[in-house]
């Protein structure tokens, strides 16, 4: 048997060969089908991708017998309740409630001053910013600090919030592997 030359997307679709043409059921022969049209039929300023959104929530992925025909967004899948902790790219400082209002009120000062310190230290890494979070305060940064990157910006915040050098200061990554993932949740 001669070997055929591959046809374009285009050549095979106008092809008169009854087998290469797809032969599809009228809609009516599958309810899932039939309900996504009516769907749209009632809402055709949505864009598509909200419509079989709302059909999925409603009627489900899983309804269909053959997972092929199933539309493939994510609903298939079970939904994973938890992932990894909160971002290890921060440094988290504990500190008490009027320390922790100066470093807050001069946010901008105190980011310069410990970027200051962190490029005098020849570390690449720098704060991005600062605020407040939970019994102190918490800096963004944009890598993970090491242990020698910590005792600098330790340094720095003693100078910045006007601490003596006795006052203990212990900044700190996060320690936290996992949180809880909440999920369609308007807030």
């Amino acid at each position: 048997m001669p070997k055929q030359a591959p046809k374009s997307f285009a050549q095979a679709a106008h092809s008169e060969n009854p087998q290469s043409t797809p032969r599809f059921a009228p809609a009516s022969a599958h309810p899932e089908y039939e309900s996504l049209l009516r769907l749209h039929d009632m809402f055709p300023d949505l864009p598509i991708q909200k419509i079989l959104v709302m059909h999925q929530s409603g009627f489900g992925a899983s309804a269909s017998s053959n997972k092929e025909d199933a539309v493939h967004s994510g609903a298939s899948r079970a939904p994973k309740m938890t992932m990894h902790g909160p971002t290890r790219r921060q440094v988290l400082i504990p500190l008490d409630t009027p320390t922790t209002e100066v470093v807050v009120a001069n946010a901008a000062t105190a980011v310069e001053s410990y970027n200051r310190g962190l490029v005098e230290a020849h570390s690449k890494l720098r704060v991005e910013s600062v605020r407040k979070a939970w019994d102190g305060i918490s800096m963004s940064t944009n890598f993970v600090a090491s242990a020698a990157e910590l005792e600098v910006i330790k340094q720095w915040l003693k100078k910045v919030a006007g601490l003596a050098a006795s006052t203990v200061v212990e900044p700190c990554l996060p320690q936290s592997k996992s949180f809880l993932k909440i999920l369609d949740v308007p807030y």
